[in-house]
């Protein structure tokens, strides 16, 4: 069974090649995630209830709160979806005896990731980290956050992305930056489809079964 890990950002995914003879046999048969908010649907929420619980977290694609530091949908979303899997189910809320074929989530909001030096001695290839959205962003507005309150960049601490006082953007699909730390779910979507469709993962990754829209 072929392993294949890519590190990109503060998140590393682990796929488990299909080797079975099935009719219509998917990509990669399972994916483990491990990483930190980029990634995280659910770990750090079950230690921490309120994160994030309230509008308008998850409000583009799930419409209600989804414990995703995100309006919509992350990079792991997307790629689960573009190869024929389930969305992962969270480590932290895993029940004895549930069924793990499919892949887990293991990242945590507020990990941290390796040095990059220590991943080079192992022979983990980082090159994907060296790259921007520049490649595809196009008239994505770059640094002013959709959600929060504050100037120049929508920002501050006293006015968070979801507090009583901050302000969203009429259209998130046109903004990168979601609430400063993370970015909307349409700056994922490009993420995603430069790691499954190129030029960013390095090795690359199988066709998908469907592709990232």
């Amino acid at each position: 069974m072929n392993i294949f890990i890519i590190f990109s950002i503060t998140f590393a995914y682990v796929f488990l090649g299909n080797g079975l003879s099935n009719a219509n046999p998917l990509p990669y048969e399972a994916i483990f995630n491990f990483g930190d908010s980029i990634s995280d649907t659910g770990n750090a929420a079950t230690n921490h209830p309120t994160m994030p619980s309230n509008s308008p977290y998850g409000s583009t694609y799930f419409k209600h709160p989804s414990v995703r530091l995100s309006n919509g949908r992350l990079i792991l979303d997307f790629i689960v979806e573009a190869y024929g899997l389930p969305m992962l189910q969270t480590y932290l809320n895993l029940t004895d005896g549930q069924d793990i074929k499919k892949g887990v989530n293991f990242a945590y909001a507020g990990s941290t990731a390796l040095d990059q030096t220590i991943l080079k001695q192992k022979s983990i290839n980082v090159d994907a980290a060296a790259y921007s959205l520049r490649f595809s962003s196009g008239k994505l507005e770059t640094f002013k956050a959709c959600c929060g309150k504050g100037e120049p960049y929508g920002l501050s601490a006293q006015f968070p992305c979801g507090s009583f006082s901050a302000t969203v953007c009429s259209d998130p699909s046109k903004h990168i930056n979601w609430d400063g730390p993370h970015f909307t779910e349409a700056a994922y979507r490009l993420i995603a489809k430069g790691l499954v469709e190129g030029p960013i993962a390095n090795p690359s990754m199988k066709s998908p079964h469907f592709k990232i829209v």
